[in-house]
């Protein structure tokens, strides 16, 4: 199948197994590479990278279910659904071998393909600041924070389906002191408005992902890799700052690259965006 232009981003789309349309923006000729974005974000978080990899490559950068424009959704979203969805999308654009690219829950959703499809259509794999466990305990401390059990992530999700503005508003006070949580209040304007449109809004199926991703474990299958792999992690990022998440891939995946990029939060990408398409595009030389 032809695919992608020289010029601007192409607008495309393909429909999953359940009747979901999800839409695909296409850019470049070339091997395809698939980029794969997190949560609350969409396929525009992407471009910068896109168009310098587009030089070389036919990139392919979907709106996940209940994200950018891929609404309304249908069903719930899981990490199953969306490594589901990345596979039909293979199939739908004919692709046999391509680079995958994931942030975030992106980077999750690919570990599940992996999981579940293993790497015969992969050419190369980048996983960009994720944990392949981002729920804690005793003997695993490099999930989320470095310190968020099941049981907490539960009780916040549990929390949100019963009441999200609440929920929501509660946990921001708590982190914004006094002065923030007054302002939040049930009373106080801003805490009413706030209630209004939190209340508009059907969150149901993004707990539902968060829910099958607390229970997500990837470790074991990671240690089995046998895809060209790069990590790349940010050393401010909110999520990991501090953990020895990159110490733990250079053991667990031995042929593994990890990059830590010094002064990037959780999106390198976006931050850093024309040295992370140059050093993926080294990394794709030297190794896919």
């Amino acid at each position: 199948m032809s695919l992608g232009t020289t010029g601007t981003a192409e607008h495309d789309s393909f429909t999953a197994s359940d009747g979901q349309v999800v839409p695909v923006y296409v850019l470049g000729k070339g091997p395809p590479l698939v980029l794969v974005h997190g949560v609350g974000c969409s396929h525009r978080d992407w471009m910068p990278v896109a168009r310098q990899l587009a030089r070389r490559h036919c990139v392919l950068a979907w709106d996940a279910r209940g994200h950018g424009s891929c609404r309304p959704v249908l069903g719930g979203i899981t990490l199953a659904r969306l490594a589901t969805d990345l596979a039909e999308m293979l199939d739908h654009f004919g692709l046999q071998r391509s680079v995958l690219v994931g942030h975030s829950m992106g980077a999750l959703t690919l570990m599940q393909y992996l999981h579940l499809y293993g790497t015969q259509r992969v050419a190369a794999v980048a996983l960009v600041d994720q944990s392949p466990r981002i729920v804690t305990d005793e003997e695993w401390r490099l999930g989320l924070f470095g310190g968020c059990s099941a049981a907490m992530l539960s009780g916040l999700i549990a929390g949100a389906r019963r009441d999200l503005a609440e929920t929501l508003l509660n946990e921001v006070g708590a982190l914004g002191g006094d002065w923030l949580r007054r302002q939040l209040g049930d009373h106080a304007p801003l805490g009413r408005m706030l209630r209004r449109r939190l209340g508009r809004i059907d969150l149901q199926p993004l707990l539902d992902l968060a829910e099958s991703m607390a229970q997500a474990d990837f470790r074991v299958s990671l240690s089995r890799m046998d895809a060209p792999l790069l990590v790349v992690l940010g050393a401010r990022s909110p999520h990991y700052a501090g953990l020895p998440l990159d110490a733990w891939y250079r053991d667990t995946v031995k042929h593994a690259q990890v990059l830590v990029y010094a002064h990037a939060g959780h999106s390198p990408h976006v931050s850093e965006p024309l040295r992370f398409a140059r050093e993926l595009e080294l990394f794709l030389g030297d190794h896919a």
